[in-house]
Parts: structure tokens; sequence; C-alpha cells
């Protein structure tokens, strides 16, 4: 398993970096399997919709095909509905742990629910690369980038 950062799945779905949309092809075939949080998956619809609205993509096949992927059986959600329906990204990125860790880390308060999220299921991130060797040695976080996950997957 691996957690994906936003901007992998906000690339994939508007098709703005092919390496990104090869990524998704292979969750989709089964190859990489996705931890999703609701915290992503709000990013996720959130950033899609918005660029998405810009270009005048289509919103409905946008998120039929943002659910459609996360409802995958190999894609792990940690989320209900519910939890997706109440989820406010800001409450989280203000949550005094997220904040703490972020001070920790020095990194954006936004990106430590990612971290918590590959440290809960010891799984790689891709993400946070400037920040690899520190959240390593601190949380032992295998920290990765998109051409790193290809070759792994």
């Amino acid at each position: 398993m691996i957690v994906l950062d936003s901007c992998i799945w906000i690339h994939a779905f508007l098709g703005t970096d092919e390496r990104c949309v090869s990524l998704i092809k292979k969750v989709l075939s089964g190859d990489v399997k996705p931890v999703v949080s609701p915290y992503i998956a709000m990013e996720v619809i959130n950033n899609v919709l918005k660029e998405g609205n810009k270009k005048k993509y289509d919103l409905d096949k946008l998120q039929t095909a943002i659910w459609s992927i996360f409802r995958e059986p190999f894609v792990k959600t940690t989320f209900t509905p519910l939890d997706f329906e109440m989820m406010v990204l800001e409450e989280v990125r203000s949550r005094p742990e997220y904040c703490a860790l972020a001070t920790a880390l020095s990194i954006e308060p936004k990106d430590a629910p990612l971290v918590v999220l590959a440290y809960q299921y010891a799984v790689p991130l891709r993400s946070l690369l400037s920040m690899k060797e520190k959240i390593g040695q601190l949380i032992k976080v295998d920290v990765i980038d998109v051409d790193e996950a290809l070759s792994i997957y």
C-alpha cells in the first residue's frame, strides 16, 4: 500500500501530468494499492472540481471517475460517507496535534494528515520530497517521488 498525495490524484484526473496518469492506471489495474483518507478525498474533489470548472470539463464525469476509483476494492478508504460529508479541511489542518507534528517536522500543517496516514498504515508516502530524510529519520516513513513509485509498482 501507499499514500498518494492529493496532487497525484488531481493531476491524473485533470490529465495534466502523464506520470500521475500512469500511476493511477496502475491503481486501476490493481498493481498500486493506495490508502485514501477523507482528508485526501476532500482535497481531491475540491481541487479537481475547481480546476475542472475553470477548464469547462464535465464535472459530473469527473466526480463519477473519482468516486469510481475510490470505491474500487483495491483502494483502502479509511472513511464512511458520513465521515466525508463532515470533513472540513480547515478544521483538520488546525488541529493541535497536526500543528505540533508540522512544527516538529518543519512541514506545512496541510501535509501533517498525510504523514500520519502513512505512519498509521506503515506505507510509503508520495509527497514532501524536500523533507524525505528528516521524516524518514524521525518517524520512519518512506517518502518517494512519482518516478520511484512507478518503478516500484
